[in-house]
């Protein structure tokens, strides 16, 4: 199944995408669905993966960074145009240099850069390492010809690791406000997450407090020092190849000046004992609260879903949360990736119909910005 959109599932893996094969039953039926598909030099029918959304400046524009399959080989996209479609495409493969042969990239996530440059991060595979995935960050035009001077590789310091294990894999899933955060894959796990701060070019592993593994999938720049990220974590099985039974999503505040963080709370799906949940993604809801992409497997069932979580009055994060579950309609599988206001953003999968297509979902009463 290449239901996935990179190499590296989230922390929930297999056991959500394996646990059924039907969509949630708690679908609203006024959610619109729209299929968004590449466009552009390749051919049709491949493999679409939608992972990232940012707005484009101050305009109604948007960024959706993703991938595109096809032929056994990956290419990353970016598209800019409406939320909802009717954009352009640009491809984005890392580029080839002296004895290194690009087999694969994926970009995961867009910010704004100055003078209208664009800014993404994500994972690229080569033909001399294998399955290894290298992160990168590139800072340049949009454009279907990048310059090479603007792409940079990112791999997390075996220093930095606890156990000074071997970095296998450096996965960068989001950027914003100068900041990157994402995943790493040691010797020793799969459970590794970090922030990486472009100015400084420094990084510093993070971990859910008493937890075994972690995962940061999102980020969103409140203003000046202050960021909320957002993913999963665990107690038990950290590899991907595993059931992640006993994962829990999260987010938490980061203040960029003092490196540290606060409010660590944690979230079930639909505030239920569920075995499984994660965050995949996190935007303002334009009322001082938080629009996130999830997953949750409950009873069996996986749920994808966009949650909604409101602050206090003393700050911290609300720990009950709204949960409106999506499904691309008659779809064998569907995810739930990113968020851009009212809108959710995935990839679905029809049977007996090849090939893997993206989606966005606009949710009535979601977003409550002027």
């Amino acid at each position: 199944m290449k239901i996935k959109t990179g190499i590296l599932y989230s922390l929930l893996g297999v056991a959500l995408l394996s646990a059924c094969s039907s969509g949630s039953s708690n679908n609203s039926p006024s959610i619109q669905y729209a299929t968004l598909n590449y466009v552009g030099d390749y051919p049709q029918g491949g493999y679409v993966g939608l992972t990232g959304i940012r707005q484009v400046g101050d305009t109604e524009s948007v960024y959706i960074t993703g991938s595109y399959g096809i032929n056994g080989v990956n290419h990353g996209t970016l598209y800019v145009g409406p939320a909802t479609g009717g954009g352009t495409y640009y491809i984005y493969d890392y580029p080839q240099s002296a004895g290194i042969t690009t087999s694969g990239t994926n970009v995961y996530s867009a910010d704004n850069g100055v003078d209208g440059n664009v800014q993404l991060t994500g994972t690229y595979t080569t033909n001399e390492s294998g399955t290894t995935q290298f992160g990168f960050y590139y800072n340049g035009v949009v454009s279907n010809t990048p310059s090479s001077n603007s792409w940079h590789t990112l791999i997390f310091p075996s220093s930095l690791d606890p156990d000074q294990s071997t970095v296998r894999s450096t996965v960068p899933h989001s950027i914003m406000g100068g900041l990157i955060v994402g995943n790493y894959i040691s010797a020793a796990t799969a459970g590794n997450a970090f922030i990486y701060d472009i100015q400084t070019e420094s990084y510093q592993r993070v971990s859910y407090p008493n937890s075994r593994y972690t995962s940061i999938y999102g980020i969103w720049w409140n203003g000046g020092d202050s960021y909320t990220i957002a993913g999963g974590y665990g107690n038990g099985s950290p590899d991907i190849d595993k059931n992640a039974s006993g994962t829990y999503a999260f987010v938490a505040d980061y203040n960029r000046k003092t490196k540290t963080f606060s409010n660590w709370t944690a979230y079930t799906y639909a505030n239920q004992q569920a075995a499984a949940s994660h965050f995949e993604g996190i935007t303002s809801d334009g009322n001082g609260g938080y629009n996130l992409a999830g997953s949750g497997l409950y009873n069996g069932v996986l749920n994808v879903s966009l949650i909604n979580i409101k602050r206090t009055t003393s700050g911290k994060f609300n720990p009950i949360s709204t949960w409106t579950n999506v499904w691309y309609p008659n779809s064998s599988v569907t995810t739930s990736d990113t968020v851009y206001r009212n809108y959710v953003y995935g990839i679905y999968q029809e049977s007996g119909v090849s090939g893997q297509s993206g989606y966005v979902a606009t949710i009535p009463n979601a977003y409550y910005g002027n």
